[in-house]
C-alpha cells in the first residue's frame, strides 16, 4: 500500500493564524482516491487540526504572543509552543516514511514548513513530486524528484509514472566541494 504525505503551504509568508486556502488538500485526496483507492493519505492539514482540538491549552494565543516578543529561546518558550514545534517535527519524519511526499507550493511563494517535509523526504529516499511553478527555486529544485506546473499534470504524473510499491534508498549526504585550490602560477 502506497503512503502520501501531502506537503503544502499553510502558513507560508503570513503571520500568526492567517493560512494559506487549504482547498488544495481535498483536491489531491480526491486525485490520489480516484487513481490509488487503497493509499495511505497523510494530511498535515488534518493532522495538525486533530492534533490542536486534543489539546486544551490555547496554542493560538500563545502563538500570538510571540510577536510580542524580541529574541525567542526556545529553553523559554511556553508549553503550548514547544508541543507545537514538536509536532511540526513529528511530521517532517511522518514526510521521511511516506513513500510519497506530495508538494504543493503554488505561485512563486516559498514555505519553510514545506521545504522542511520535502528535505526530510528526500534524505529518506523517497519520492517527492512538487506542484510549483518555482523550478528555478533551489530548495525545490534540489529536493524534488520531479517538479509538475499544476494538478493535472500531477494527476497524468500519477497515471503514467507513480510508483506505487516502490521506495528508492536512502540518498546520501551531499558531497562538499572540493577546497578552492589557486591555479598554478607561471613565470615565463
Amino acid at each position: 500500500m502506497t503512503t502520501f504525505f501531502l506537503a503544502g503551504t499553510m502558513q507560508g509568508a503570513r503571520t500568526g493564524s492567517n493560512l494559506v486556502d487549504q482547498s488544495y488538500r481535498a483536491a489531491l485526496t480526491s486525485a490520489i482516491r480516484a487513481r490509488r483507492p487503497g493509499a495511505v493519505i497523510h494530511d498535515p492539514g488534518l493532522l495538525m487540526a486533530e492534533w490542536e482540538a486534543a489539546h486544551p491549552a490555547d496554542i493560538r494565543a500563545a502563538h500570538a504572543g510571540l510577536t510580542a516578543v524580541r529574541s525567542v529561546h526556545r529553553s523559554e518558550l511556553a508549553p503550548e509552543l514547544v508541543d507545537l514545534t514538536d509536532m511540526f517535527h513529528r511530521l517532517t519524519l511522518l514526510a521521511a516514511r511516506s513513500d510519497i511526499c506530495v508538494a504543493w507550493l503554488p505561485g512563486h511563494e516559498p514555505s519553510m514548513g514545506t521545504a522542511a517535509e520535502m528535505l526530510s523526504a528526500y534524505r529518506a529516499g523517497r519520492t517527492v513530486v512538487s506542484i510549483t511553478a518555482m523550478r528555478q527555486n533551489l530548495a525545490v529544485l534540489a529536493c524534488s524528484t520531479v517538479i509538475l506546473p499544476d494538478l493535472p499534470a500531477f494527476t497524468q504524473w500519477l497515471d503514467h509514472e507513480a510508483a506505487p510499491h516502490r521506495a528508492a534508498p536512502p540518498r546520501p549526504a551531499p558531497r562538499r566541494p572540493a577546497p578552492h585550490r589557486a591555479a598554478p602560477h607561471h613565470v615565463a
